[in-house]
């Protein structure tokens, strides 16, 4: 068989008297072990499927087994190759847990009751019968004296057909996903692999879909069961757990929530110690902006976003929000401010909500508020509609020139198109001090003029989260997700660092001076203008008490710019404001830097925020771990990777690969008891584990992104009732009218399988 087919499952061990039939009993070993459950060996099983699909009786009854696990293997590995399903019947069980006697049956043995077939009140469509009464049967009793199971009873005909090969890994005892097929489904559906390219890429390793062993509904409900076992205890309880987990592991994390009247998880925020030293360094400016259909709440997701020295989006801090009201906003920030020891910023921009617009005027009054151009603008069009009025509203957007001649070009512009009494028009003049270049020059944002990089994120991490994703999940991927950024702006702080460019204008020593200041992104900006430079020249030069002023002139055309230099420390000042708004040095300070033959940036005209030194004063913590909780699957990871070559070294020659799969099988035995163990002592912990903040999961919310609906995270979990009396507190596995019914007719379901002459190995008991 390819290799690319094998997959490991369980190994059937089989003792046989090897005193009689030895001819037939090497045969029939290999059919054991190579067509065992799922036929996942990876082996040449065709000797195997042969030997099994010709045991006779009299060869079944000479088996002996270590175990009641490899009986039911071989039955399962039997029953595969003749094309039937089996299921557990009885079992007796003595003091010690040990199983003495075992019986399995096929799965269409038995009818269905006559009342469910009667019912007549149905809510669903009655499932389609399985049941024949077959009598195939096969039953091992445990010999003291030999401890080994035997065989004490084998029924080898069926009432009905069996199916073709085709059909049989369809049925139900040929279906299991194994622990290995879970840990590899889990490591793929933590870096956000869907479901269903899960199955598809493990049909690809087994060679088809009749040699995974399971179906996709199998491996779907795995995964969902899963989900359920993370969040036992709840959604809210998930979540607060992974954070303080976080916390534990991060001393300067910080989360903080609320709940509402009824204790439903409401409000969260946290911030890790990454996020919470960049806003250290780059807090001066903060965009604010929410995004919708992250989550299976439908929470608005609000990223509190910002930019680095090397001019790539960061995150301070994040919040899950049960509303858009003035009040929640206000948490959010009166929040953020607490986890930044109070620092707050000097500039914020954002998309013109006016909950969040008010509640920013009430916690950071003195800081400059700026509208995104890219929502003004798209307003525009939607609601004036004028043929290139946008173009124009465009251009006075950012035309730079003093206040008074931005009023007198906005009454042109609005007497030119007829809108003087459009209200969107009335209302974003009122407001054009946020976002009028008129009237923001001279106050700095970082470049930013709009909310796009936040924009930018949203769709960044959408990738990322998806609208079913719980609370708990949608941390997870968003450590995932941001980890990733860091990782980005990590290699850009490498380039920066192990890196020169290669100089390229006349002016060498200050363009060196630049390049050995700034970061790598920003000295390319920096150099741009230092391009721009060359079309300016100093026309006149005044001086005056304590500095100079020039006069320069820009070639071929008649603009002027009046640029004041202060020798005493350094400082020159340009009436574009270039050096205030954004934070380097416009073209025209660099023609008076020329003039004036400075080989080195003054000092007064360096932003820190934009140099390599941004972050030196403030302790860095390194690349965001990895938590705790993927520990399992990086290990599991690194073992599948080294067994993968293992196993191609080792399926070139019959010697080599007889001797990894000997090896393999020993070391896998091992591990499964210990992992057994381990199980077996977690258990009772599991048990006994009490919720450690007793909150309840939040409400489905509906937001203005959200036009809200049903969903499944709201619907409350209704009690499960018995399938046969409907009554609450057990199922119909437990139900004791079921066990009576059960034991009425016990003697006469078995007495077809009590002739001594057919089951030589029958004790007086029945055994």
């Amino acid at each position: 068989m390819d290799q690319s087919s094998s997959r490991t499952s369980k190994d059937v061990n089989v003792k046989n008297d090897m005193n009689k039939f030895p001819e037939e009993e090497d045969d029939l070993g290999d059919s054991i072990e190579d067509g065992c459950v799922n036929g996942k060996q990876g082996l040449d099983s065709q000797i195997g499927l042969e030997g099994l699909n010709m045991l006779t009786a009299r060869d079944v009854f000479k088996m002996k087994f270590d175990s009641e696990e490899n009986a039911h293997a071989f039955y399962n590995a039997y029953a595969k190759v003749m094309g039937f399903s089996i299921r557990k019947d009885r079992k007796k069980v003595r003091r010690e847990n040990v199983v003495v006697s075992r019986k399995w049956v096929c799965s269409r043995q038995g009818v269905r009751a006559k009342k469910y077939l009667e019912h007549v009140d149905r809510l669903r469509a009655p499932r389609a019968e399985t049941r024949v009464g077959c009598k195939a049967v096969f039953r091992v009793r445990y010999d003291v004296k030999m401890r080994e199971y035997i065989v004490t009873h084998f029924v080898s005909e069926h009432n009905h057909p069996l199916v073709a090969p085709h059909c049989v890994p369809f049925l139900w005892s040929h279906r299991s996903v194994t622990s290995a097929d879970k840990a590899q489904t889990k490591a793929m559906r933590n870096v956000g692999i869907s479901t269903g390219q899960i199955m598809d890429l493990m049909t690809i390793q087994s060679g088809g879909f009749d040699k995974v062993g399971f179906v996709r509904k199998d491996l779907h409900n795995t995964v969902q069961a899963d989900r359920k076992v993370e969040l036992k205890d709840g959604d809210a309880e998930g979540i607060l757990g992974y954070l303080s987990a976080k916390a534990l592991d991060d001393p300067m994390f910080f989360y903080k929530y609320d709940v509402d009247h009824e204790n439903c998880l409401d409000k969260l925020f946290w911030a890790d110690s990454r996020s919470r030293l960049d806003y250290v360094a780059f807090g001066d400016v903060l965009v604010f902006d929410t995004t919708y259909r992250t989550n299976a709440y439908k929470k608005p997701f609000v990223m509190l976003c910002g930019v680095s020295n090397h001019y790539m989006s960061i995150i301070f801090g994040c919040a899950l929000l049960p509303n858009e009201t003035t009040e929640t906003y206000m948490w959010v920030l009166e929040t953020l401010m607490e986890a930044m020891d109070g620092k707050k910023p000097i500039s914020v921009v954002t998309d013109g909500d006016k909950a969040m617009s008010q509640a920013i005027i009430t916690v950071i009054p003195n800081a400059k508020h700026r509208l995104c151009t890219w929502h003004l603008q798209r307003n525009a069009v939607s609601n004036v509609h004028k043929p290139k009025f946008h173009e124009d509203f465009k251009r006075l957007k950012s035309l730079e020139c003093d206040r008074d001649e931005f009023d007198k070009a906005w009454a042109v512009l609005v007497k030119q198109y007829n809108i003087e009494n459009n209200s969107w028009v009335v209302e974003v003049y009122r407001n054009r001090h946020k976002w009028a270049e008129s009237y923001l020059r001279g106050h700095f944002f970082a470049g930013m003029s709009s909310s796009q990089r936040c924009e930018g994120m949203h769709a960044y991490f959408n990738r990322f989260l998806k609208v079913r994703l719980r609370l708990y999940e949608f941390v997870w991927h968003y450590d995932r997700a941001i980890a990733r950024m860091r990782v980005n702006e990590a290699a850009a702080e490498g380039v920066t660092e192990n890196s020169f460019p290669v100089l390229t204008t006349q002016l060498k020593k200050l363009e060196k001076n630049a390049a050995e200041l700034y970061t790598r992104k920003i000295f390319l900006k920096f150099r741009a203008e230092m391009e721009l430079e060359a079309k300016f020249y100093v026309k006149q030069q005044l001086e005056e008490e304590d500095h100079y002023v020039y006069i320069l002139e820009q070639y071929a055309t008649e603009n002027k710019w009046r640029v004041e230099f202060h020798p005493f420390d350094g400082s020159i000042k340009c009436p574009c404001m270039k050096l205030e708004s954004f934070g380097i040095p416009c073209c025209h300070i660099i023609t008076v830097m020329k003039f004036q033959q400075l080989v080195s940036i003054p000092m007064s005209c360096v932003v820190q925020r934009w140099t390599r030194s941004a972050r030196s004063s403030n302790p860095q913590p390194s690349l965001t771990k990895i938590p705790n909780l993927l520990t399992q699957t990086t290990r599991y990871g690194i073992l599948s990777s080294s067994f993968n070559l293992l196993s191609y070294y080792a399926s070139h020659t019959d010697k080599d690969f007889m001797e990894a799969r000997e090896a393999g099988f020993q070391m896998m035995s091992e591990m499964k008891k210990r992992w057994e163990l381990r199980n077996a002592d977690k258990g009772e912990e599991k048990n006994s584990a009490t919720k450690l903040f007793g909150i309840r999961d939040p409400k489905v919310v509906k937001t203005k992104g959200n036009p809200g609906g049903p969903s499944s995270a709201s619907k409350l979990p209704t009690a499960r009732k018995c399938g046969n009396c409907r009554s609450i507190g057990h199922t119909k596995r437990t139900c004791k009218k079921v066990k009576a019914k059960e034991r009425e007719g016990c003697e006469e379901h078995f007495s077809a399988f009590t002739n001594p002459e057919l089951f030589p190995h029958q004790d007086e008991d029945g055994r």
